[in-house]
C-alpha cells in the first residue's frame, strides 16, 4: 500500500470525510471506483465521465486526467494517486464551491468487507451561504449516497 502526502497535492484542510463498509471482497469494490467511465452508475450528480488526457505510459492511472459533468458543472480532475486496489486520489481544478480541491477514497479489507473512507480537502469558495451549502447540506449528501449505490454495485 502506498501512503499518499496529502500536502503534495493541497495546503486546504480536511472539510469532509465519511465511510462505509461493504459487503464486498476489496478488489470487487476497487473495479468499481476505479472505472472512471462506470461513475456515472453509482455517483450522484455525475452525468458523463470522458477521459481526457492518459498518462504518460497512454494509461488512465496515476497522472490521467478526466472531465466530469457534475449537474451543470464541468469538473476538471486529475489522478494524483493511483494504489490498487487500495485506492486513489484527485484533484479538481478550483471552481464556485472549492479551491484547492483534493477528493481520495481509501478502502481497507476488512474480514469479509471493504471499508471505504472518502475524505475531502478543499478550501472552500464562493459567498458565505454557497461555503455553508457545499459543506453541510450538498457533498455530504452526495457523498453518502455514492457509497450507499457503492454498495449496491458491489454486492456479490
Amino acid at each position: 500500500m502506498k501512503t499518499l502526502d496529502v500536502n503534495q497535492f493541497t495546503n486546504a484542510p480536511k472539510q469532509l470525510q465519511i465511510q462505509r463498509f461493504l459487503n464486498a471482497p476489496i478488489h470487487k469494490v476497487w473495479e468499481v471506483v476505479s472505472d472512471h467511465q462506470r461513475m456515472t452508475s453509482w455517483m450522484p450528480m455525475i452525468k458523463k465521465v470522458d477521459l481526457t488526457k492518459a498518462n504518460s505510459k497512454g494509461e488512465w492511472q496515476e497522472g490521467c486526467e478526466r472531465q466530469c459533468q457534475f449537474g451543470p458543472d464541468l469538473l476538471e480532475e486529475k489522478i494524483v494517486h493511483w494504489d490498487p486496489p487500495y485506492g486513489y486520489a484527485y484533484t479538481i481544478a478550483d471552481m464556485h464551491i472549492v479551491k484547492n480541491h483534493l477528493g481520495y477514497f481509501k478502502l481497507i479489507e476488512k474480514m469479509e468487507g471493504t471499508e471505504v473512507i472518502w475524505t475531502q480537502y478543499y478550501h472552500p469558495n464562493g459567498n458565505i451561504i454557497k461555503k455553508w451549502m457545499a459543506k453541510n447540506i450538498m457533498l455530504p449528501s452526495v457523498m453518502k449516497k455514492a457509497l450507499k449505490n457503492l454498495e449496491k454495485k458491489t454486492i456479490v
